[in-house]
């Protein structure tokens, strides 16, 4: 069967706030083995994270808004504004933890057009579960038990690696502008009948920079209540305004 998109039709979206250490390394393999199309959102980095971007002949957004949620919006924002519209969208991480080589797996039942998103969860193989920090695999699991008991939809992360076609994403209408960005599009997702799957991926232990959550029980803490009322938001305040 002839695949309905491929690697040419994906474009790949890096929010990135200070992120000089992995950034080289992650763009050099993404542009020899997946696509340049690549978009590096620079959030109010203080770092070389821009200057890095741009040398490497990526497009640079800037957003000096603190919030990953406010990265990814200037980043979809961005790709509105263009005549050509975008097909597929992958959302990955700057900081190195999630692997490249996992993408073209996550992505392949989009290109064949047998479903809208796909997940890559972090919590179904033992060897990457184990690579996530203790309070990032507590909240993992209760927000991924509490989706899953809610809409009645098995799902076991909320990690960064997600593929969505662009169709589906604008009707998703997201507008989360910090750490509730990936509970919002698994809420939205599940909520909406949307087809999908979530599939195994690998996961590497952070060796250079600083995790933004994870290390930091604070930050944890407000991610985690910030991750509820978006939980709340989507579950008595949202309704899809387009059929799927």
């Amino acid at each position: 069967m002839t695949p309905k998109y491929t690697m040419k039709d994906l474009f790949v979206i890096i929010p990135a706030h200070n992120e000089e250490d992995t950034l080289p390394g992650l763009l050099k393999q993404l542009q020899s083995s997946i696509t340049h199309n690549i978009i590096v959102v620079d959030n109010a980095s203080t770092d070389q994270t821009r200057n890095i971007a741009q040398n490497a002949g990526v497009t640079v957004v800037h957003e000096n808004r603190l919030g990953y949620g406010n990265a990814c919006l200037a980043a979809i924002n961005h790709l509105s504004s263009l005549i050509e519209k975008p097909k597929v969208i992958c959302f990955f991480d700057g900081d190195g933890q999630s692997i490249v080589n996992d993408i073209p797996k996550v992505a392949n039942g989009v290109f064949h057009g047998k479903i809208q998103y796909c997940q890559g969860s972090r919590m179904i193989q033992q060897s990457s579960r184990g690579r996530l920090g203790v309070l990032a695999r507590v909240a993992n699991r209760f927000f991924s038990l509490l989706l899953s008991f809610t809409y009645n939809q098995k799902i076991t992360d909320l990690g960064p690696l997600r593929i969505v076609t662009w169709k589906t994403l604008c009707m998703l209408e997201m507008n989360t502008p910090s750490y509730g960005w990936t509970m919002e599009m698994s809420a939205k997702i599940l909520k909406s009948g949307i087809n999908h799957i979530e599939l195994p991926v690998s996961y590497s232990q952070r060796t250079k920079g600083e995790s933004k959550i994870s290390g930091n029980i604070t930050n944890a803490f407000k991610a985690a209540l910030i991750m509820t009322i978006t939980y709340i938001k989507i579950l008595f305040f949202w309704r899809p305004t387009h059929s799927f």
